[in-house]
């Protein structure tokens, strides 16, 4: 039940892998044998052991972990809204709500594995749903009306999370409906931000230099664009690599530039390139991400190390992560769901007067 203008691929279990990173410096063999890998081959074995998203097996499965997936529609295209089981029963519990981007199918179901599960377990609704245009995506809110017929919804906590490319278009649509979004996950888009991608203009990132958005990013230091270090050229990137003629930037000058960008976006204080190229001096988050920041945090899950860091924006809130995670090429994880997840449950949305509401 593919929306109608979206396609993907075969997936092949591992097949050789080439799909997964084209980054010379990702390690398969350890990835395969990680429990990061454990968990992705499991989680892609959906396309393979069910046919479609409603799919009777596929819906009792999820029914037998606590929560039901309902296929509804609006304009006619399909979106999935995982709720957990007590929701239905439980009216007076208000459940925030996370807007995933992603286009309804099997793949999106494997991708989101995860934030399914943490739907299963009470923690929010879930809904997924993405159209390749901006203005599509706009009947997100028409979408979440219809799931405020059904359910309790906390207005004051929508989230908004996407991978790839479909985490510039939550992006796009944060920007179009700041005053209704408590916080937003990216996970596997470049640290910076590069002007003219997806419509990214100066006049958007001067609307988001004048908001306050909680904003959690977790890229794999592997992916196939080598986001980190941003104080070098891309690693890892071979020179015949189709992305040396994307907008992707490769050397560090534009690396550095577009970094700056996100740090101006954020309202945070804005590193000279001086700045960035000493990182390299600093401990180890500093040297991996390539970037200065406030405080830092090595974290250990899945067979991989995970590297954070905080800016704190020139309020004087933290209200931007960076985690860039070892050897994980162009994907989503379990561990990247729980610490957005972590993260963005931390904040809420005072709808009177748009204030971010800091939970604890």
């Amino acid at each position: 039940m593919l929306n109608s203008y979206y396609n993907y691929p075969h997936f092949d279990q591992w097949g050789d892998a080439s799909y997964l990173s084209g980054n010379d410096c990702f390690d398969l063999n350890r990835f395969q044998r990680s429990e990061a890998g454990r968990d992705l081959a499991a989680a892609r074995s959906l396309m393979t052991e069910y046919s479609d998203v409603d799919d009777p097996a596929l819906l009792r499965r999820w029914e037998s972990i606590g929560v039901r997936c309902e296929v509804l529609r609006q304009d006619d295209e399909p979106f999935l809204v995982f709720a957990p089981l007590q929701a239905y029963e439980n009216r007076c519990e208000k459940l925030p709500v996370m807007l995933i981007f992603r286009p309804v199918g099997l793949l999106a179901e494997a991708f989101y594995l995860r934030m399914i599960e943490l739907a299963a377990q009470g923690e929010f609704i879930a809904m997924i749903y993405c159209d390749e245009d901006p203005d599509g995506n706009d009947r997100f809110l028409p979408m979440l009306e219809q799931v405020r017929q059904k359910f309790s919804v906390d207005d004051s906590r929508i989230y908004v999370t996407g991978h790839s490319h479909y985490g510039e278009l939550a992006m796009e649509f944060m920007r179009r409906h700041h005053q209704k979004i408590a916080g937003v996950a990216q996970q596997g888009d470049t640290p910076g931000m590069i002007l003219q991608f997806y419509g990214l203009t100066q006049e958007k990132l001067d609307q988001m230099h004048e908001m306050d958005m909680p904003l959690s990013l977790i890229t794999g230091t592997t992916e196939m664009v080598g986001p980190f270090p941003i104080n070098t050229d891309a690693p890892g990137v071979s020179e015949d690599s189709f992305y040396r003629r994307s907008p992707f930037p490769m050397n560090v000058e534009d690396r550095i530039r577009t970094w700056q960008n996100r740090l101006y976006a954020m309202n945070c204080p804005i590193s000279t390139p001086q700045e960035i190229q000493d990182a390299a001096q600093g401990d180890t988050v500093r040297k991996v991400l390539g970037v200065p920041c406030d405080r830092t945090e090595v974290m250990y899950f899945s067979g991989a190390e995970y590297y954070k860091a905080d800016f704190r924006n020139n309020n004087g809130d933290f209200h931007f992560q960076v985690i860039g995670v070892e050897n994980l090429p162009h994907t989503t994880c379990t561990v990247m769901h729980n610490l957005s997840w972590s993260y963005l449950r931390r904040f809420a949305r005072d709808l009177r007067t748009g204030a971010v509401i800091e939970r604890y």
